[in-house]
Protein backbone atom coordinates (compact mmCIF):
# COMPACT_ATOMS: atom_id res chain seq x y z
CA UNK A 1 0.00 0.00 0.00
CA UNK A 2 1.32 3.36 -1.09
CA UNK A 3 1.06 6.36 1.19
CA UNK A 4 1.01 8.62 -1.85
CA UNK A 5 -2.26 7.10 -3.03
CA UNK A 6 -3.93 6.32 0.29
CA UNK A 7 -2.80 9.19 2.49
CA UNK A 8 -2.62 12.11 0.04
CA UNK A 9 -4.85 14.18 2.33
CA UNK A 10 -2.99 13.24 5.59
CA UNK A 11 0.38 14.74 4.92
CA UNK A 12 0.70 16.53 8.27
CA UNK A 13 -0.34 13.44 10.23
CA UNK A 14 2.13 11.30 8.30
CA UNK A 15 4.95 13.71 9.02
CA UNK A 16 4.02 13.79 12.72
CA UNK A 17 4.00 9.98 13.06
CA UNK A 18 7.33 9.48 11.28
CA UNK A 19 8.92 12.23 13.38
CA UNK A 20 7.63 10.56 16.54
CA UNK A 21 9.07 7.18 15.46
CA UNK A 22 12.42 8.82 14.85
CA UNK A 23 12.35 10.40 18.31
CA UNK A 24 11.60 6.98 19.81
CA UNK A 25 14.74 5.60 18.17
CA UNK A 26 16.78 8.43 19.61
CA UNK A 27 15.37 8.30 23.13
CA UNK A 28 13.46 5.12 23.97
CA UNK A 29 15.47 2.37 22.22
CA UNK A 30 18.79 4.15 22.61
CA UNK A 31 18.05 4.55 26.32
CA UNK A 32 17.23 0.84 26.56
CA UNK A 33 20.60 -0.13 25.08
CA UNK A 34 22.49 2.30 27.30
CA UNK A 35 20.74 0.96 30.37
CA UNK A 36 21.55 -2.60 29.33
CA UNK A 37 25.16 -1.58 28.77
CA UNK A 38 25.29 -0.07 32.26
CA UNK A 39 23.90 -3.27 33.80
CA UNK A 40 26.43 -5.44 31.94
CA UNK A 41 29.26 -3.15 33.03
CA UNK A 42 28.12 -3.22 36.63
CA UNK A 43 27.85 -7.01 36.52
CA UNK A 44 31.35 -7.37 35.07
CA UNK A 45 32.68 -4.85 37.60
CA UNK A 46 31.19 -6.75 40.53
CA UNK A 47 32.51 -10.03 39.12
CA UNK A 48 36.03 -8.67 38.93
CA UNK A 49 35.76 -7.18 42.42
CA UNK A 50 34.63 -10.56 43.74
CA UNK A 51 37.51 -12.27 41.90
CA UNK A 52 40.03 -9.89 43.51
CA UNK A 53 38.46 -10.49 46.93
CA UNK A 54 38.44 -14.29 46.76
CA UNK A 55 41.63 -14.94 44.78
CA UNK A 56 43.95 -16.98 47.05
CA UNK A 57 46.89 -14.94 48.20
CA UNK A 58 50.28 -16.05 46.91
CA UNK A 59 53.18 -16.09 49.33
CA UNK A 60 56.32 -15.31 47.36
CA UNK A 61 58.50 -16.76 50.10
CA UNK A 62 56.58 -20.03 50.21
CA UNK A 63 58.28 -22.90 48.40
CA UNK A 64 55.55 -25.51 48.82
CA UNK A 65 53.48 -26.54 45.85
CA UNK A 66 49.94 -25.19 45.76
CA UNK A 67 47.22 -27.72 46.61
CA UNK A 68 44.97 -28.97 43.82
CA UNK A 69 41.98 -27.52 45.65
CA UNK A 70 43.49 -24.03 45.77
CA UNK A 71 44.78 -24.33 42.22
CA UNK A 72 41.37 -25.51 41.01
CA UNK A 73 39.60 -22.61 42.70
CA UNK A 74 42.15 -20.21 41.18
CA UNK A 75 41.35 -21.63 37.72
CA UNK A 76 37.62 -21.24 38.38
CA UNK A 77 38.16 -17.57 39.26
CA UNK A 78 40.28 -17.17 36.13
CA UNK A 79 37.48 -18.53 33.94
CA UNK A 80 35.05 -16.25 35.79
CA UNK A 81 37.29 -13.36 34.80
CA UNK A 82 36.97 -14.43 31.17
CA UNK A 83 33.19 -14.36 31.59
CA UNK A 84 33.43 -10.84 33.00
CA UNK A 85 35.44 -9.87 29.92
CA UNK A 86 32.67 -11.15 27.66
CA UNK A 87 30.10 -9.09 29.54
CA UNK A 88 32.36 -6.06 29.15
CA UNK A 89 32.47 -6.63 25.39
CA UNK A 90 28.67 -6.85 25.28
CA UNK A 91 28.37 -3.66 27.32
CA UNK A 92 30.79 -1.89 25.01
CA UNK A 93 28.79 -2.94 21.94
CA UNK A 94 25.46 -1.92 23.47
CA UNK A 95 26.64 1.37 24.91
CA UNK A 96 28.90 2.58 22.11
CA UNK A 97 28.55 0.74 18.82
CA UNK A 98 24.77 0.36 18.78
CA UNK A 99 24.17 3.83 20.22
CA UNK A 100 26.37 5.27 17.47
CA UNK A 101 24.37 3.40 14.84
CA UNK A 102 21.14 4.88 16.24
CA UNK A 103 22.60 8.39 16.17
CA UNK A 104 23.64 7.97 12.55
CA UNK A 105 20.20 6.64 11.60
CA UNK A 106 18.37 9.46 13.40
CA UNK A 107 20.55 12.11 11.77
CA UNK A 108 19.97 10.54 8.36
CA UNK A 109 16.16 10.41 8.87
CA UNK A 110 16.05 13.99 10.13
CA UNK A 111 17.98 15.15 7.11
CA UNK A 112 15.66 13.31 4.68
CA UNK A 113 12.56 14.51 6.55
CA UNK A 114 13.74 18.09 6.32
CA UNK A 115 14.34 17.69 2.62
CA UNK A 116 10.87 16.12 2.10
CA UNK A 117 9.15 18.84 4.09
CA UNK A 118 10.88 21.58 2.13
CA UNK A 119 9.86 19.89 -1.10
CA UNK A 120 6.25 19.54 0.09
CA UNK A 121 6.17 23.19 1.16
CA UNK A 122 7.41 24.25 -2.28
CA UNK A 123 4.76 22.13 -3.98
CA UNK A 124 2.06 23.61 -1.74
CA UNK A 125 3.21 27.17 -2.50
CA UNK A 126 3.13 26.51 -6.23
CA UNK A 127 -0.38 25.05 -5.93
CA UNK A 128 -1.56 28.01 -3.86
CA UNK A 129 -0.15 30.45 -6.40
CA UNK A 130 -1.99 28.63 -9.14
CA UNK A 131 -5.21 28.82 -7.11
CA UNK A 132 -4.64 32.51 -6.57
CA UNK A 133 -4.01 33.15 -10.27
CA UNK A 134 -7.18 31.24 -11.09
CA UNK A 135 -9.21 33.30 -8.64
CA UNK A 136 -7.74 36.50 -10.08
CA UNK A 137 -8.53 35.56 -13.69
CA UNK A 138 -12.01 34.44 -12.68
CA UNK A 139 -12.72 37.72 -10.87
CA UNK A 140 -11.46 39.67 -13.88
CA UNK A 141 -13.66 37.61 -16.16
CA UNK A 142 -16.65 38.17 -13.87
CA UNK A 143 -16.00 41.91 -13.81
CA UNK A 144 -15.74 42.07 -17.59
CA UNK A 145 -18.93 40.07 -17.85
CA UNK A 146 -20.84 42.45 -15.53
CA UNK A 147 -19.55 45.53 -17.31
CA UNK A 148 -20.50 44.00 -20.65
CA UNK A 149 -24.05 43.35 -19.43
CA UNK A 150 -24.39 46.93 -18.17
CA UNK A 151 -22.94 48.45 -21.32
CA UNK A 152 -25.15 46.25 -23.48
CA UNK A 153 -28.30 47.33 -21.64
CA UNK A 154 -27.33 51.02 -21.85
CA UNK A 155 -26.52 50.75 -25.56
CA UNK A 156 -29.83 49.05 -26.34
CA UNK A 157 -31.74 51.63 -24.33
CA UNK A 158 -29.92 54.54 -25.96
CA UNK A 159 -30.47 53.13 -29.44
CA UNK A 160 -34.23 52.86 -28.88
CA UNK A 161 -34.50 56.25 -27.21
CA UNK A 162 -35.04 58.90 -29.90
CA UNK A 163 -33.97 61.80 -27.76
CA UNK A 164 -30.35 60.70 -27.85
CA UNK A 165 -28.23 62.02 -30.64
CA UNK A 166 -26.67 59.77 -33.19
CA UNK A 167 -23.29 60.73 -32.00
CA UNK A 168 -24.06 59.53 -28.49
CA UNK A 169 -25.44 56.32 -29.88
CA UNK A 170 -22.20 55.66 -31.81
CA UNK A 171 -20.18 56.31 -28.70
CA UNK A 172 -22.26 53.83 -26.73
CA UNK A 173 -21.89 51.30 -29.56
CA UNK A 174 -18.12 51.66 -29.57
CA UNK A 175 -18.07 51.25 -25.80
CA UNK A 176 -20.27 48.17 -26.06
CA UNK A 177 -17.96 46.61 -28.62
CA UNK A 178 -14.93 47.35 -26.39
CA UNK A 179 -16.59 45.64 -23.44
CA UNK A 180 -17.27 42.67 -25.65
CA UNK A 181 -13.55 42.46 -26.45
CA UNK A 182 -12.61 42.85 -22.75
CA UNK A 183 -15.12 40.20 -21.87
CA UNK A 184 -13.67 37.84 -24.44
CA UNK A 185 -10.11 38.52 -23.22
CA UNK A 186 -11.08 37.91 -19.60
CA UNK A 187 -12.91 34.77 -20.55
CA UNK A 188 -9.93 33.51 -22.49
CA UNK A 189 -7.52 34.29 -19.67
CA UNK A 190 -9.79 32.57 -17.16
CA UNK A 191 -10.10 29.51 -19.38
CA UNK A 192 -6.36 29.39 -19.89
CA UNK A 193 -5.62 29.78 -16.19
CA UNK A 194 -8.22 27.19 -15.37
CA UNK A 195 -6.46 24.68 -17.57
CA UNK A 196 -3.10 25.49 -16.01
CA UNK A 197 -4.45 25.23 -12.48
CA UNK A 198 -6.06 21.89 -13.24
CA UNK A 199 -2.81 20.59 -14.64
CA UNK A 200 -0.84 21.84 -11.65
CA UNK A 201 -3.40 20.40 -9.26
CA UNK A 202 -3.38 17.03 -10.96
CA UNK A 203 0.40 16.95 -10.97
CA UNK A 204 0.46 17.98 -7.32
CA UNK A 205 -1.99 15.38 -6.02
CA UNK A 206 -1.18 12.53 -8.38
CA UNK A 207 2.57 12.87 -8.91
CA UNK A 208 4.52 15.34 -6.78
CA UNK A 209 2.83 14.99 -3.38
CA UNK A 210 2.62 11.16 -3.63
CA UNK A 211 6.31 11.13 -4.38
CA UNK A 212 7.01 13.10 -1.20
CA UNK A 213 4.70 10.84 0.82
CA UNK A 214 6.33 7.75 -0.63
CA UNK A 215 9.74 9.12 0.39
CA UNK A 216 8.45 9.64 3.92
CA UNK A 217 7.00 6.13 3.85
CA UNK A 218 10.40 4.75 2.87
CA UNK A 219 11.91 6.55 5.90
CA UNK A 220 9.29 4.95 8.17
CA UNK A 221 9.90 1.52 6.65
CA UNK A 222 13.65 2.12 7.01
CA UNK A 223 13.20 2.95 10.69
CA UNK A 224 11.34 -0.30 11.22
CA UNK A 225 13.95 -2.30 9.32
CA UNK A 226 16.70 -0.54 11.24
CA UNK A 227 15.03 -1.49 14.54
CA UNK A 228 14.69 -5.07 13.35
CA UNK A 229 18.34 -5.24 12.32
CA UNK A 230 19.43 -3.55 15.57
CA UNK A 231 17.54 -6.01 17.75
CA UNK A 232 18.87 -8.92 15.66
CA UNK A 233 22.42 -7.70 16.30
CA UNK A 234 21.52 -7.30 19.95
CA UNK A 235 20.38 -10.92 20.24
CA UNK A 236 23.26 -12.19 18.09
CA UNK A 237 25.77 -10.36 20.28
CA UNK A 238 24.45 -12.15 23.33
CA UNK A 239 24.34 -15.51 21.57
CA UNK A 240 27.96 -15.13 20.46
CA UNK A 241 29.19 -15.10 24.05
CA UNK A 242 27.17 -18.20 24.95
CA UNK A 243 29.75 -20.67 23.46
CA UNK A 244 32.57 -18.77 25.17
CA UNK A 245 30.76 -18.82 28.51
CA UNK A 246 30.01 -22.52 27.95
CA UNK A 247 33.71 -23.09 27.26
CA UNK A 248 34.48 -21.29 30.53
CA UNK A 249 32.06 -23.64 32.28
CA UNK A 250 33.79 -26.64 30.68
CA UNK A 251 37.16 -25.38 31.89
CA UNK A 252 35.67 -24.89 35.35
CA UNK A 253 34.45 -28.49 35.31
CA UNK A 254 37.92 -29.65 34.28
CA UNK A 255 39.44 -27.62 37.12
CA UNK A 256 36.97 -29.20 39.55
CA UNK A 257 37.76 -32.70 38.24
CA UNK A 258 41.48 -31.97 38.66
CA UNK A 259 41.04 -31.47 42.40
CA UNK A 260 42.66 -34.60 43.84
CA UNK A 261 42.08 -35.07 47.53
CA UNK A 262 44.67 -37.83 47.89
CA UNK A 263 47.37 -35.62 46.38
CA UNK A 264 46.41 -32.70 48.64
CA UNK A 265 46.55 -35.02 51.63
CA UNK A 266 50.02 -36.13 50.57
CA UNK A 267 51.09 -32.50 50.14
CA UNK A 268 50.06 -31.81 53.73
CA UNK A 269 52.25 -34.75 54.76
CA UNK A 270 55.19 -33.32 52.82
CA UNK A 271 54.56 -29.89 54.31
CA UNK A 272 54.30 -30.95 57.95
CA UNK A 273 56.31 -34.17 58.09
CA UNK A 274 59.36 -34.00 60.35
CA UNK A 275 60.89 -37.42 59.75
CA UNK A 276 60.66 -38.34 63.44
CA UNK A 277 59.13 -41.63 64.55
CA UNK A 278 56.69 -42.45 67.37
CA UNK A 279 58.23 -42.98 70.82
CA UNK A 280 59.44 -46.37 71.97
CA UNK A 281 57.37 -48.57 74.27
CA UNK A 282 57.64 -47.89 77.99
CA UNK A 283 59.89 -50.30 79.91
CA UNK A 284 58.40 -52.00 82.96
CA UNK A 285 59.95 -50.64 86.13
CA UNK A 286 59.64 -52.98 89.09
CA UNK A 287 59.60 -51.42 92.52
CA UNK A 288 62.03 -53.07 94.94
CA UNK A 289 61.07 -53.73 98.57
CA UNK A 290 61.76 -50.80 100.80
CA UNK A 291 61.55 -48.22 98.02
CA UNK A 292 60.26 -44.91 99.36
CA UNK A 293 58.59 -42.55 96.91
CA UNK A 294 58.42 -38.88 97.72
CA UNK A 295 55.58 -38.29 95.30
CA UNK A 296 52.55 -40.22 94.25
CA UNK A 297 53.83 -42.97 92.00
CA UNK A 298 50.61 -43.32 90.05
CA UNK A 299 50.39 -39.56 89.51
CA UNK A 300 53.96 -39.49 88.29
CA UNK A 301 53.30 -42.36 85.97
CA UNK A 302 50.21 -40.63 84.65
CA UNK A 303 52.19 -37.50 83.94
CA UNK A 304 54.95 -39.47 82.31
CA UNK A 305 52.42 -41.03 79.97
CA UNK A 306 51.11 -37.61 78.94
CA UNK A 307 54.60 -36.36 78.12
CA UNK A 308 56.50 -39.16 76.37
CA UNK A 309 60.02 -38.61 75.15
CA UNK A 310 59.21 -37.26 71.71
CA UNK A 311 62.49 -35.40 71.35
CA UNK A 312 60.73 -32.18 70.23
CA UNK A 313 64.03 -30.35 69.95
CA UNK A 314 65.31 -32.68 67.27
CA UNK A 315 65.89 -31.07 63.85
CA UNK A 316 63.22 -31.35 61.16
CA UNK A 317 65.14 -33.64 58.86
CA UNK A 318 62.37 -34.26 56.34
CA UNK A 319 61.75 -30.57 55.65
CA UNK A 320 65.49 -30.07 55.47
CA UNK A 321 65.59 -32.85 52.89
CA UNK A 322 62.87 -31.17 50.82
CA UNK A 323 64.71 -27.85 50.97
CA UNK A 324 68.00 -29.42 49.87
CA UNK A 325 66.31 -31.32 47.03
CA UNK A 326 64.75 -28.09 45.73
CA UNK A 327 68.04 -26.22 46.00
CA UNK A 328 69.84 -29.07 44.24
CA UNK A 329 67.40 -29.10 41.35
CA UNK A 330 67.50 -25.31 41.06
CA UNK A 331 71.32 -25.32 40.96
CA UNK A 332 71.37 -28.02 38.29
CA UNK A 333 69.07 -25.92 36.13
CA UNK A 334 71.13 -22.81 36.74
CA UNK A 335 74.39 -24.61 35.93
CA UNK A 336 72.94 -25.94 32.67
CA UNK A 337 71.77 -22.42 31.82
CA UNK A 338 75.18 -20.84 32.50
CA UNK A 339 76.97 -23.61 30.61
CA UNK A 340 74.74 -22.94 27.64
CA UNK A 341 75.68 -19.27 27.84
CA UNK A 342 79.34 -20.28 28.01
CA UNK A 343 79.02 -22.27 24.79
CA UNK A 344 77.61 -19.21 23.06
CA UNK A 345 80.40 -17.04 24.47
CA UNK A 346 82.98 -19.59 23.31
CA UNK A 347 81.63 -19.32 19.79
CA UNK A 348 81.79 -15.52 20.00
CA UNK A 349 85.35 -15.59 21.36
CA UNK A 350 86.46 -17.96 18.58
CA UNK A 351 84.72 -15.86 15.92
CA UNK A 352 86.20 -12.56 17.13
CA UNK A 353 89.63 -14.17 17.55
CA UNK A 354 89.59 -15.49 13.98
CA UNK A 355 88.19 -12.17 12.68
CA UNK A 356 89.75 -9.26 14.61
CA UNK A 357 87.98 -6.76 12.36
CA UNK A 358 84.69 -7.66 14.05
CA UNK A 359 85.81 -5.96 17.27
CA UNK A 360 87.59 -6.46 20.57
CA UNK A 361 87.42 -10.01 21.90
CA UNK A 362 88.31 -9.00 25.48
CA UNK A 363 84.71 -8.13 26.29
CA UNK A 364 83.54 -11.65 25.51
CA UNK A 365 86.56 -13.16 27.27
CA UNK A 366 85.65 -11.23 30.40
CA UNK A 367 82.06 -12.42 30.21
CA UNK A 368 83.30 -15.97 29.65
CA UNK A 369 85.55 -15.81 32.71
CA UNK A 370 82.66 -14.42 34.79
CA UNK A 371 80.40 -17.22 33.61
CA UNK A 372 83.08 -19.81 34.35
CA UNK A 373 83.50 -18.46 37.88
CA UNK A 374 79.74 -18.51 38.26
CA UNK A 375 79.73 -22.20 37.26
CA UNK A 376 82.47 -22.89 39.79
CA UNK A 377 80.49 -21.25 42.57
CA UNK A 378 77.31 -23.07 41.59
CA UNK A 379 79.07 -26.43 41.36
CA UNK A 380 80.67 -25.82 44.73
CA UNK A 381 77.29 -24.99 46.27
CA UNK A 382 75.74 -27.99 44.51
CA UNK A 383 78.36 -30.28 45.99
CA UNK A 384 77.65 -28.83 49.43
CA UNK A 385 73.93 -29.39 48.97
CA UNK A 386 74.49 -32.98 47.82
CA UNK A 387 76.69 -33.67 50.82
CA UNK A 388 74.14 -32.19 53.22
CA UNK A 389 71.38 -34.11 51.49
CA UNK A 390 73.28 -37.39 51.89
CA UNK A 391 73.77 -36.63 55.60
CA UNK A 392 70.08 -35.85 56.03
CA UNK A 393 69.10 -39.07 54.24
CA UNK A 394 71.42 -41.03 56.52
CA UNK A 395 69.86 -39.39 59.56
CA UNK A 396 66.36 -40.21 58.33
CA UNK A 397 67.38 -43.81 57.64
CA UNK A 398 68.90 -44.17 61.10
CA UNK A 399 65.73 -42.76 62.66
CA UNK A 400 63.60 -45.17 60.62
CA UNK A 401 65.74 -48.15 61.59
CA UNK A 402 65.52 -47.27 65.29
CA UNK A 403 61.74 -46.94 65.15
CA UNK A 404 59.88 -49.51 67.32
CA UNK A 405 57.16 -49.65 64.69
CA UNK A 406 59.51 -50.57 61.87
CA UNK A 407 58.09 -54.07 61.55
CA UNK A 408 54.51 -52.94 61.98
CA UNK A 409 52.32 -52.32 59.03
CA UNK A 410 50.18 -49.23 59.42
CA UNK A 411 46.67 -49.79 58.09
CA UNK A 412 43.45 -47.87 58.42
CA UNK A 413 39.92 -48.87 57.41
CA UNK A 414 39.67 -45.71 55.36
CA UNK A 415 42.34 -47.01 53.04
CA UNK A 416 40.12 -49.88 51.86
CA UNK A 417 37.54 -49.56 49.15
CA UNK A 418 33.86 -50.03 49.89
CA UNK A 419 33.83 -53.33 47.96
CA UNK A 420 36.72 -54.65 49.99
CA UNK A 421 34.96 -53.71 53.20
CA UNK A 422 31.75 -55.40 52.08
CA UNK A 423 33.58 -58.60 51.11
CA UNK A 424 35.48 -58.82 54.37
CA UNK A 425 34.29 -61.60 56.73
CA UNK A 426 33.38 -60.48 60.23
CA UNK A 427 35.39 -62.56 62.69
CA UNK A 428 35.29 -62.75 66.46
CA UNK A 429 37.69 -60.31 68.10
CA UNK A 430 41.16 -61.64 68.73
CA UNK A 431 43.18 -60.12 71.52
CA UNK A 432 46.92 -60.16 71.12
CA UNK A 433 48.98 -59.78 74.22
CA UNK A 434 51.11 -56.65 74.22
CA UNK A 435 54.72 -57.11 73.21
CA UNK A 436 56.99 -55.31 75.63
CA UNK A 437 60.46 -54.20 74.65
CA UNK A 438 62.00 -56.42 77.32
CA UNK A 439 62.67 -59.62 75.44
CA UNK A 440 59.35 -61.31 76.26
CA UNK A 441 58.17 -61.66 72.71
CA UNK A 442 58.03 -65.50 72.92
CA UNK A 443 56.03 -65.49 76.11
CA UNK A 444 53.27 -63.14 74.99
CA UNK A 445 53.03 -63.59 71.23
CA UNK A 446 50.29 -66.25 71.22
CA UNK A 447 46.85 -65.33 70.01
CA UNK A 448 44.09 -66.32 72.39
CA UNK A 449 40.36 -66.40 71.82
CA UNK A 450 38.67 -64.46 74.61
CA UNK A 451 35.02 -63.54 75.09
CA UNK A 452 34.24 -59.84 75.00
CA UNK A 453 34.52 -58.31 78.46
CA UNK A 454 31.63 -56.28 79.90
CA UNK A 455 31.86 -52.54 79.88
CA UNK A 456 33.46 -50.77 82.87
CA UNK A 457 35.06 -54.04 83.98
CA UNK A 458 38.77 -53.85 84.85
CA UNK A 459 41.02 -56.23 82.97
CA UNK A 460 43.88 -57.78 84.86
CA UNK A 461 47.14 -58.13 82.95
CA UNK A 462 49.75 -60.45 84.44
CA UNK A 463 52.97 -58.72 85.37
CA UNK A 464 56.08 -60.71 84.39
CA UNK A 465 58.90 -61.50 86.69
CA UNK A 466 61.87 -59.22 86.84
CA UNK A 467 63.93 -59.73 83.74
CA UNK A 468 66.75 -57.52 82.66
CA UNK A 469 66.05 -56.12 79.24
CA UNK A 470 68.45 -57.11 76.54
CA UNK A 471 70.22 -54.12 75.06
CA UNK A 472 69.47 -53.40 71.45
CA UNK A 473 72.36 -53.71 69.06
CA UNK A 474 73.67 -50.38 67.91
CA UNK A 475 73.90 -49.89 64.19
CA UNK A 476 77.25 -48.75 62.94
CA UNK A 477 77.13 -45.88 60.47
CA UNK A 478 78.35 -46.58 56.99
CA UNK A 479 81.96 -45.47 56.47
CA UNK A 480 82.50 -42.63 54.00
CA UNK A 481 83.84 -43.56 50.58
CA UNK A 482 87.61 -43.70 50.37
CA UNK A 483 89.07 -41.48 47.71
CA UNK A 484 92.09 -42.68 45.80
CA UNK A 485 94.52 -39.78 45.96
CA UNK A 486 97.59 -41.79 44.98
CA UNK A 487 99.66 -40.57 42.08
CA UNK A 488 99.51 -42.40 38.79
CA UNK A 489 102.02 -45.24 38.49
CA UNK A 490 105.18 -44.25 36.76
CA UNK A 491 106.05 -47.76 35.55
CA UNK A 492 102.97 -48.16 33.34
CA UNK A 493 101.27 -50.63 35.70
CA UNK A 494 97.89 -50.08 37.37
CA UNK A 495 94.67 -48.53 36.01
CA UNK A 496 94.92 -46.27 33.01
CA UNK A 497 94.22 -42.57 33.74
CA UNK A 498 91.75 -40.57 31.72
CA UNK A 499 92.78 -37.60 29.64
CA UNK A 500 91.20 -34.15 29.69
CA UNK A 501 91.69 -31.09 27.47
CA UNK A 502 91.66 -27.44 28.57
CA UNK A 503 88.75 -25.46 27.14
CA UNK A 504 90.09 -22.09 28.27
CA UNK A 505 93.32 -20.56 29.44
CA UNK A 506 93.85 -20.57 33.23
CA UNK A 507 96.53 -18.66 35.14
CA UNK A 508 97.56 -20.21 38.43
CA UNK A 509 97.39 -17.90 41.46
CA UNK A 510 97.99 -20.43 44.28
CA UNK A 511 100.58 -23.05 45.16
CA UNK A 512 98.18 -26.00 44.78
CA UNK A 513 96.89 -24.92 41.34
CA UNK A 514 98.48 -25.26 37.94
CA UNK A 515 98.37 -22.99 34.90
CA UNK A 516 97.10 -24.29 31.58
CA UNK A 517 96.74 -23.09 27.98
CA UNK A 518 93.68 -23.51 25.79
CA UNK A 519 93.81 -26.89 24.01
CA UNK A 520 96.47 -28.37 26.36
CA UNK A 521 95.97 -32.01 27.38
CA UNK A 522 96.35 -33.40 30.94
CA UNK A 523 95.99 -36.66 32.84
CA UNK A 524 93.10 -36.71 35.32
CA UNK A 525 94.51 -37.75 38.70
CA UNK A 526 91.60 -36.79 40.97
CA UNK A 527 87.91 -36.17 40.22
CA UNK A 528 85.96 -33.03 40.93
CA UNK A 529 86.12 -31.69 44.49
CA UNK A 530 84.02 -28.58 45.14
CA UNK A 531 84.47 -27.36 41.56
CA UNK A 532 88.23 -28.19 41.26
CA UNK A 533 89.83 -31.14 39.46
CA UNK A 534 93.40 -32.36 39.98
CA UNK A 535 95.39 -33.00 36.78
CA UNK A 536 98.99 -33.77 35.75
CA UNK A 537 100.75 -32.04 32.86
CA UNK A 538 101.94 -34.33 30.05
CA UNK A 539 103.09 -31.77 27.46
CA UNK A 540 105.95 -29.29 28.03
CA UNK A 541 105.27 -27.20 24.92
CA UNK A 542 103.12 -24.71 26.83
CA UNK A 543 104.76 -24.61 30.29
CA UNK A 544 108.08 -25.94 31.64
CA UNK A 545 106.44 -27.03 34.91
CA UNK A 546 105.59 -30.75 34.50
CA UNK A 547 104.00 -31.12 37.92
CA UNK A 548 100.35 -31.55 38.92
CA UNK A 549 97.78 -29.30 40.52
CA UNK A 550 94.14 -28.26 40.65
CA UNK A 551 92.28 -26.51 37.81
CA UNK A 552 88.62 -25.39 37.54
CA UNK A 553 86.38 -28.33 36.61
CA UNK A 554 84.40 -26.21 34.17
CA UNK A 555 87.60 -25.29 32.30
CA UNK A 556 88.37 -28.89 31.22
CA UNK A 557 86.57 -31.59 29.30
CA UNK A 558 87.08 -35.34 29.06
CA UNK A 559 88.64 -36.64 25.84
Amino acid sequence: MSWGEELWDKYEDVVSLVSQGTRELDTFYKGFLKERSRIENEYAKHLRKMIRTYTPKTNKKATDEESTQTHGFRLILEELGYQAGQHELVADSFGKDYAKDIENRVNEVKKEMKKSRNEADTLQRNLNQSYKALDHSKLKYQKAHIELEITKATYEKTEVDGTVSRNEVDKMKAMYQKKIRDHDDGKGQYANQLMKTNEIQQEHFFTLLPCVLNNIQSLSVGNCDFFKELMSKYVKQEREIVPIVAKCHEEMEKAIEAVYSIKDSGMIVNKLKTGDVPPEDFVFEELQPGTVLKTNFLTKMKRSKSTPNLNMESPNYFQRKRYLEKKTDAHKIEIAKVQKEMKGLQVMVKTYTDNPKFGDVKQFQGELETAAKRVQVLESELTTFKTDLADVNNQLENIRIKSPARSRKWSFPGQLSSNQLENMEIESPKIVSPTLATGWEDDFSDVCQLPPSPLNQPISIPIPLTVKPEPKPKLKPKPPPIKDVSKPPQDGKGPKLRKVVALYQFDSDATDTISMAEGEEFLLTEDDQDGWTKVQRVDSRFFEDMGEGFVPTSFVQNI
